[in-house]
């Protein structure tokens, strides 16, 4: 009888154990927002980045480029301030997921219906002068695919910072259905490509080398 008792103790023990460890492992795969809490699917969040909490670099906004169709806008962050940024929402590829997780595949859109030409996904596209591939609006929601394989973005732990952020463009296997595809993908880093004219604006493209402005970042519930 006892030794039934220690055996049932010991089972217990270990189930307690091995459920707190797979509860840390969810809990470490989720992207948290400054206070703590799981970015939520759906949700509006502001994006800040290191630099931007002195000054340097501030909020996103979508506009338009100087001598370019008005649609679609590109993504930008403002040289300095908040005034006038919109929120970002995040969708991920897998619908049964309510929060968001560290390396998956995710649409990210402006949380606006200001304009038209700013509605979408998120997707890269190539700049008409320069041709490097710069963050634009109008991308389609969902639908994971070759064909949709520009609009995919993940989320993934700042090496430099803990507790912070950087958003990279490598879209899984899965999610645009195999090797095929996958070999003409080209991953990097979000960050800061090139800016306006008038220095008010920085364009938001992929950096296949190691980012150096834009990749730190943090998150705020709007």
């Amino acid at each position: 009888m006892a030794n039934l008792i220690i055996q049932f103790s010991t089972t217990i023990f270990l189930i307690t154990f091995l459920s707190i460890g797979a509860a840390k492992t969810a809990a470490n795969d989720l992207v948290l927002d400054v206070e703590g809490n799981p970015l939520e699917v759906g949700s509006s969040y502001y994006v800040r980045t290191e630099l931007s909490k002195v000054g340097i670099g501030g909020g996103l906004v979508a506009a338009s480029k100087p001598d370019e169709p008005e649609c679609p806008q590109y993504v930008a962050q403002l040289a300095a301030g908040w005034y006038g940024e919109t929120p970002i929402t995040f969708l991920p590829s897998n619908p049964s997921q309510k929060h968001i997780h560290i390396s998956s595949d995710l649409n990210i859109m402006f949380n606006t219906s200001s304009s038209v030409c700013s509605q979408g996904a998120w997707e890269l596209t190539p700049d008409a002068n320069s041709g490097n591939l710069h963050l634009s609006t109008g991308g389609g929601i969902g639908n994971p695919s070759p064909q949709t394989a520009a609009n995919w973005f993940k989320i993934e732990k700042s090496i430099a910072i803990s507790g912070c952020y950087q958003l990279e463009y490598c879209p899984s296997s899965s999610t645009i259905d195999g090797f095929a595809a996958k070999k003409d993908i080209v991953c990097g880093a979000i960050d800061a490509t090139d800016g306006t004219d008038d220095d008010r604006m920085l364009w938001l493209g992929l950096v296949p080398r190691r980012p150096d402005f834009f990749h730190i970042l943090s998150f705020i519930k709007a």
